[in-house]
């Protein structure tokens, strides 16, 4: 199992879906460790990739999530952050990068 949020009440997207489909939730979950299982990219970095999405998309439950993630395989709150802000200027803006900084601290901070 996964870790989550360090926010109280913290439901997942996933979470909600397994709420109306169990079998879609499921199948979800094996198409992710699917993709977690090719190529060659370590943990942390899959992680990091992730969070750069999930910034750009602006899914702070996507990010929250993947900010525990990323700590657990060796990441560190100013690893988080550097992605957040390599993102400032080409897929998000100002108020979009403090934002997600903002969820990152709160997870890892």
């Amino acid at each position: 199992m996964y870790p989550l949020s360090k926010q109280e009440n913290f439901v997942s997207n996933l979470d909600r879906v397994r709420e109306v489909s169990p079998e879609v939730a499921t199948a979800f979950r094996g198409l992710r460790e699917a993709v977690d299982g090719y190529g060659s990219l370590d943990a942390k970095q899959r992680e990091l990739c992730l969070l750069a999405g999930f910034a750009a998309t602006r899914n702070e439950g996507g990010f929250r999530v993947h900010c525990t993630r990323a700590a657990t395989a060796g990441a560190t709150l100013a690893d988080v952050e550097q992605v957040v802000f390599l993102m400032l200027g080409t897929s998000l803006g100002l108020a979009p990068v403090v934002e997600a900084l903002h969820w990152a601290q709160d997870e890892l901070g």
